[in-house]
């Protein structure tokens, strides 16, 4: 992962100096709408996660509390196989897909699964399973069926989720830069229009993910949720 934002790092710098060539005669790349909102997603990101004097929310960090941060966010960043098992999914509260967005005047809807060794948004952000691993991407539809926008803020509100496939162990959804996931998802809805995400979970090759026996928990105010697919 850390490969992965040096790479995209790498490519931002590129991205800046072509820039500076607009003087020079040089044909320079022109980025689509999408592929903007990634780079403005990871910049905002960065921002976020380094500048420790930043303001987030309701939030804010201090430089003493950095090392234990970044200690958090390195685990997080790591899948968590910690055993839990369907018996105890069914025993824990349930959610709309809606509530775990934050959204309940929303409606959220699963459409099953693919698998696949890497996932791509747009032609700026790639991700890679790596050896021996692939990734259960996880599909929904977010929907605005009233009759003004709503704003969504997946980034900051903190959820996260873990997913079981039909076995005991749980995973963790990836921690991504993507623009259009179900955790991370900032942006405005119109009434009547709706927006595709997803969620990306690194699973072995071994693994065989069906669609139809996928158990999902989010983590919101403090207290794990299972969530009504």
């Amino acid at each position: 992962m850390k490969m992965k934002r040096k790479k995209l790092s790498t490519m931002l710098m590129g991205l800046v100096f072509s820039f500076s060539l607009t003087g020079c005669g040089t044909s320079l790349y022109e980025m689509t709408a999408d592929e903007q909102d990634v780079v403005v997603h990871y910049a905002a990101y960065a921002v976020s996660k380094y500048n420790i004097y930043q303001k987030d929310g309701m939030t804010s960090a201090q430089p003493g509390d950095e090392d234990e941060k970044q200690t958090k966010e390195q685990e997080t960043e790591q899948p968590d196989n910690s055993g839990t098992t369907d018996e105890q999914t069914d025993k824990t509260e349930k959610v709309s897909l809606a509530d775990a967005l934050g959204q309940s005047s929303l409606s959220v809807v699963y459409n099953g699964l693919d698998t696949a060794d890497n996932f791509q948004e747009g032609r700026v952000y790639s991700l890679e399973a790596g050896a021996g691993n692939q990734y259960a991407i996880l599909k929904f539809t977010i929907s605005n069926p009233t009759d003004s926008a709503v704003s969504v803020d997946a980034f900051n509100n903190g959820h996260t989720y873990k997913a079981v496939f039909g076995g005991s162990e749980s995973y963790e959804a990836e921690n991504t830069f993507l623009t259009y996931s179900l955790s991370t998802y900032q942006g405005t809805i119109e009434a009547g229009s709706s927006v595709d995400v997803v969620l990306l979970f690194k699973v072995p090759q071994s693994l065989q993910p069906q669609s139809d026996s996928v158990s999902l928990m989010v983590h919101m105010n403090d207290k794990d949720y299972s969530v009504e697919l």
